[in-house]
């Protein structure tokens, strides 16, 4: 599969979400509820392959394995075949098996952190660029949904935390530079779902 970039992401997630709002007309009653919001709409807190439904609907449009709290991460992707060969040892003499119905694959394209508090979502942030993946998102939420003069300070905080933290990461150990990070900053202005999207390159310079 060819690297799935941040545009082609913006547009399955703005697909994604006319979809979901069609089919649930109380997802504002959701919204407004912390602890029901985000496995409506994305991930629950358990590790599974098949009922998160942003990761179902990326599966099906793009031919992806997906599988939820998978290790640090909250949501990640992949359209690799898992790792093979891997040795063991049985009875003294060194043998290969493989994984057959498991998330072990050999790279990630697409990892999604959420974290509803936007004053929060730095620490989503960093685990973002600790690991090696084309595609780098985070999901975060304005504290307000009808103060503009909010929502721009907000969103204008979040997008030079993720610049300073890329920077910082890449001082040590520089990302590829095919990688891109998506910051995605969602609100409830006149009870309408609506999402800011802010894409940047590996270095964190802003596209």
């Amino acid at each position: 599969m060819k690297q799935l970039t941040s545009s082609e992401f913006i547009k399955a997630w703005e697909e994604f979400s006319v979809q979901f709002i069609r089919e649930n007309p109380d997802w504002l009653k959701a919204y407004q509820h912390d602890g029901t919001w985000s496995p409506k709409f994305l991930v629950t807190k358990s590790s599974n392959s098949k009922i998160s439904p942003i990761g179902n609907f990326l599966k099906d449009k793009f031919k992806l394995r997906y599988r939820t709290e998978d290790g640090s991460f909250d949501i990640a992707f992949s359209s690799a075949e898992n790792f093979k060969n891997i040795p063991y040892i049985f009875k003294n003499e060194i043998k290969k098996f493989e994984l057959e119905d498991q998330f072990y694959p050999a790279y990630y394209d697409i990892i999604i952190e959420v974290e509803n508090k936007f004053n929060r979502a730095w620490q989503e942030m960093t685990k973002l660029t600790w690991v090696r993946c084309p595609l780098k998102v985070l999901v975060t939420y304005n504290s307000s949904d009808e103060n503009e003069s909010i929502i721009t300070l907000e969103n204008d905080m979040l997008k030079e935390s993720f610049r300073t933290i890329i920077d910082q990461s890449n001082k040590n150990f520089a990302d590829n530079v095919q990688t891109e990070y998506l910051l995605i900053v969602g609100n409830a202005k006149n009870e309408n779902l609506n999402w800011n999207f802010f894409q940047f390159d590996s270095t964190g310079k802003l596209k």
